[in-house]
Order: structure tokens, then sequence, then C-alpha cells
């Protein structure tokens, strides 16, 4: 049983690292800047949504506002970019900085609240945050935003964007896997349960907060040096909160892999029917997100692997313990009578 379990650890491993060299070789393939565009994209979301997931789906606070943590990575580059002729590479940094000292003085006392009443406290701050940076026009352009001067290298982003997302479910995998990650579940499955068992639920808390919103803030900063123009209704977008959530809830709250391959599926079908549908992809897509939820409520991932108690779970559990048919085990398997050996003694 040990034996299998480390071949299966290889296995994945291995599997891990071919997927790797595979993206990493992809623009020397002769593809084009528009494919390496929509990769790198898949890309960039999937780190936003795995660092959702790391406070919403661990600890099951639902963050209604983690946009602002995007913002502010943003505006953070964006300042020191544009005002004060800084590079691109100290920016990423000094906004995770900046959008950590942020989430520790604001986690602080929301953390506190629980359930409906915590995410509607994000969300007032996401709202709340964005009226100041259109208000506070000499530092942040205000309504005229700020240009960012740079370069639009397709093959750059890819990579940078590509080792994030590499970095960060390397993060989650290990997050998942130690102490920290197991407490953090304890929390999401019965906070109470989990302080009278002595956990500092408080600090567990605060420290998954300040690392998905370090983490969502080097994003934002990314992404505003790639756009090369910001301004508060390009940073703050409504838009964002809701794909956040979406990408790693159709994935798996609580898994490793639930945000990537929720991001890969949302972007794929959203962007195919776009194409096809128009403007009324957005009800077909509704239709289809109100489908999954109703059969896959634990995601893609969590449904696989712990979705027992869905229609959907339990026959994917069915298919996967049902060997195939073997014409010659079914043979064999008959009951043959001993044959009687009569004898005239």
């Amino acid at each position: 049983m040990i034996n299998a379990a480390v071949g299966r650890g290889s296995g994945r491993r291995a599997a891990a690292l071919v997927a790797i060299v595979a993206l990493g070789s992809i623009p020397f393939a002769g593809v084009n800047d528009s494919l390496l565009l929509m990769l790198s994209t898949i890309f960039m979301w999937i780190i936003l949504s795995s660092s959702w997931n790391i406070i919403s789906g661990f600890t099951g606070y639902v963050d209604f506002g983690h946009g602002v943590f995007f913002g502010i990575g943003g505006y953070t580059a964006g300042i020191l970019i544009a005002n004060h002729d800084f590079p691109f590479a100290p920016t990423i940094p000094l906004a995770m900085l900046v959008s950590g000292v942020v989430a520790l003085i604001i986690g602080y006392p929301l953390l506190r609240l629980r359930g409906v009443y915590f995410s509607i406290a994000m969300l007032g701050l996401f709202l709340a945050v964005r009226e100041l940076a259109l208000i506070a026009k000499p530092l942040t352009g205000g309504s005229q935003g700020l240009i960012l001067l740079s370069e639009v290298d397709r093959l750059f982003y890819y990579y940078l964007f590509l080792a994030g997302a590499i970095l960060v479910v390397a993060l989650v995998w290990w997050l998942r896997r130690s102490q920290l990650g197991m407490s953090l579940l304890a929390i999401k499955e019965d906070e109470y349960g989990a302080e009278a068992r002595g956990v500092n639920t408080t600090a567990l808390k605060l420290t998954a907060f300040c690392l998905s919103a370090t983490i969502t803030g080097a994003v934002g900063a990314c992404w505003a040096y790639e756009i090369t123009f910001i301004d508060p209704g390009i940073l703050f977008r409504d838009s964002f909160l809701i794909n956040v959530a979406i990408m790693a809830t159709l994935g798996g709250l609580g898994t490793v892999w639930g945000p990537v391959i929720g991001t890969a599926v949302f972007l794929s079908v959203r962007d195919t029917l776009w194409a096809n549908q128009g403007t009324s992809f957005l009800i077909v897509f509704g239709v289809s997100l109100i489908v999954l939820v109703l059969f896959m409520p634990e995601g893609i991932v969590g449904t696989i692997q712990r979705g027992e108690r869905t229609v959907m779970g339990r026959l994917i559990r069915r298919l996967r313990h049902q060997g195939p048919v073997n014409s010659d085990a079914s043979f064999s398997a008959v009951s043959i009578p001993p044959a009687r050996i009569v004898t005239h003694d």
C-alpha cells in the first residue's frame, strides 16, 4: 500500500513536470500573440482564483471585496511608475507590501465578523476604496487615470504569469497538506469547535487573509503595467468580484486544482459562448452555471474527490468503482457443480 501511494505521488509529480515543460515550450511552437494573450490571461486568473481560495475556500469566509487588493496593487505600481519614474520590478514587492499591510489593518476587525456580515463588510470596503481612488485625483489621476510607459511584450507576460501560477499552485498544494491548512479547514467546518480545541482562529484567519491579499496585489501591479493605463473603473471592476468567486467555486473550494480547472473551464466556455451567441451568451452561460451548481455543488474537483452527497458525485463514484466486464471472468464465475463419480463397488 505504501509503495502504491509513493508510486502515485511520483507519477503526479512527473505529470506536473511534463505539463510545466509543455507550457513553457508553447511560445517556441510558432503561436501568435493572440494565443499567448489568451493563455497568459488564464494564468493570471488562476493566480487570482487560487489566492481567493486561500481565504474563502479554506476558511469559508466568502470575500466579496477581494478586488480591493487588486486595485491597491495596481495603483501602487501605477503611482510609482507614472509619478516617480520607478522601474517595474521593484513595484511588485512594494505592491505586495502595501496590500499586505492594508489587509492586516482591515482584517483584524473585519475577520471578527462571520458569515454574510463579513461578505457585506468587504463589499462595502471595495466600493469605498474605489470612490477614494476617484476622489484622490492628485495621487491617482481620478477619472483621467494614469499612463504607464511600458512595452507590450506578450512573451514576457506569458512567462511572468505562468511562473506566478506555478508558484501559487505549489503554495496552495503545500498549504493543503500543512498544519496551517488543516487548521484553516477546521475553521471552515466548525470555527467554535476549533476555538474550543485551542486553535487561535483570529491569527490563522488573518494570516490567510494577508497571504491572499499580497498575492492579489502582486497580480494587480503586473496587470497595471501590462495594460499601460489605469483608472478606478478599470482596477476596481465589479465583474472581478463575480468572476473570481465563480472560477474558484466552479472548480471546487478548498482544493488545490479546483481554481485551476474552474478558471480554464470558465474562461473557455465564456469566450466560446461570447463568440457564437453574441450578447445573448449571458443567458446560456447563466443557465449553465445554475445547472452546474445544482448537480455539482462541490465543484468539479470536489465532486470527483468527495461529492458522494450529490447526484453527479454518486454517478462518478459508481463509474470509478465499476470495472470492465470480462467475458472470461464472467464465465469462470459461474459455479459448476462437482462431477459425481459413481462406483459399483
